[in-house]
């Protein structure tokens, strides 16, 4: 029965973390994944944010509105603060 747990919390552990995205929030997810290698950092203290330049020269990609990419960076932005809260926890 222990062994039984054991594989269920390494199988957890090994599976990616499935969620559902809004239609409406996908472009900014999309986005967002095409930044991911664009963190800024603070020296030792970790990610402090997406370069924001990164971030423009995406959107530019998508053509968009001028309105409508101010709406996706807001979007970009709510994203990144909630990865940013999960990447700077501090770790055991």
């Amino acid at each position: 029965m222990g062994g039984e747990l054991a594989e269920e919390a390494e199988a957890a552990q090994a599976a990616p973390d499935l969620f559902d995205v809004l239609p409406e929030n996908w472009d900014a997810v999309e986005i967002f994944q095409r930044c991911s290698r664009q963190w800024r950092f603070s020296g030792m203290g970790g990610p402090v944010g997406l370069d924001v330049t990164a971030i423009a020269s995406v959107l530019n990609l998508y053509e968009l509105p001028p309105a409508e990419q101010l709406e996706r960076l807001d979007q970009v932005q709510l994203i990144e603060r909630g990865a940013l809260s999960v990447m700077n926890q501090p770790r055991n």
